[in-house]
């Protein structure tokens, strides 16, 4: 009886440290816009197989070197991600100066065998300023359960 709440448990923390890694990516992607007086553009998504990926890059260019988020079983939750996205990526772009280039949003993250928990980060100001945040019992006025 105790493997469930263990499995959940467990589920929980490789959403949060999915979460954190993503954090510190969009962080340091903003952290580059800034000290190279250019554009950069952190994108995510989701692979065929099932994997998700990161990648910090110039929005000039195409991304090269992608990073994979935690496990296999971290996925993106397309309900309660408001991200833009272009060609299958979901994206957040920081101007020259690292303030926030493209529209406040959420980027959502779940787990696959435990579609109930959800730990997003919203991106809240134009100043780049980002929130984290878990799964809540009652939906936001816009009816997203991560808020």
């Amino acid at each position: 009886m105790a493997l469930p709440a263990w499995n959940q448990a467990l589920g929980k923390w490789q959403v949060s440290d999915a979460q954190q890694q993503v954090a510190s990516a969009i962080r340091n992607t903003q952290v580059k816009a800034q000290s190279s007086s250019a554009n950069w553009q952190f994108s995510i998504y989701e692979t065929t197989s099932g994997e998700v990926q990161w990648s910090s890059h110039p929005q000039t260019g195409m991304p090269t070197n992608w990073t994979r988020v935690g496990n296999s079983a971290i996925d993106i939750d397309l309900a309660d991600t408001t991200l833009d996205s272009k060609s299958g990526a979901y994206y957040i772009r920081f101007d020259y100066k690292g303030n926030l280039a493209s529209r406040t949003r959420t980027l959502t993250l779940t787990h696959r065998s435990f579609p109930g928990i959800k730990r997003c980060l919203i991106m809240s100001t134009i100043l780049g300023k980002m929130r984290l945040a878990t799964e809540q019992e009652n939906p936001s006025s816009a009816g997203r359960y991560c808020h």
